[in-house]
């Protein structure tokens, strides 16, 4: 007969899980805050980077336009400067002026806003000159 000092132990114990789910819950509340940082870090890099993009689209527009009649003019929207899948891609529409919000990047031309909803439903907003082709 085995007698209950003997016995194999199979398994942990429930103070030994608990320890576990302590740690790991510690774990996670570092490393959750560093993980949304991050997360905006790399939507504002992204906005950057298209806003980057439209600014030399908007330049290679207004060359365009010089070479088709002698004068340099900028696009009324700066997203009339993509090429159209790009406007779909960005916008949900080519001309990308809904205004309405429901689409993550639009112009509004009452006031010449240009703007991206991100993730956490907060919107960022640039200013489209269409006289200079600047976007500040």
């Amino acid at each position: 007969m085995i007698s209950m000092n003997q016995k194999k132990q199979n398994g942990f114990t429930l103070v030994e899980l608990v320890i576990i789910m302590v740690i790991l819950g510690v774990l996670a509340a570092v490393a959750v805050p560093r993980l949304g940082s991050s997360i905006d870090a790399s939507e504002v890099a992204q906005e950057e980077a298209v806003i980057g993009n439209l600014r030399s689209a908007i330049e290679v527009y207004a060359m365009d336009q010089v070479v088709l009649t002698s004068n340099k003019s900028y696009p009324p929207n700066p997203f009339f400067a993509l090429d159209d899948k790009s406007q779909v891609k960005l916008t949900g529409v080519i001309g990308g002026h809904h205004g309405d919000g429901a689409t993550p990047w639009g112009y509004y031309p009452p006031t010449n806003a240009i703007y991206h909803l991100r993730n956490d439903g907060s919107e960022a907003n640039w200013t489209y000159n269409s006289s200079t082709g600047d976007i500040f």
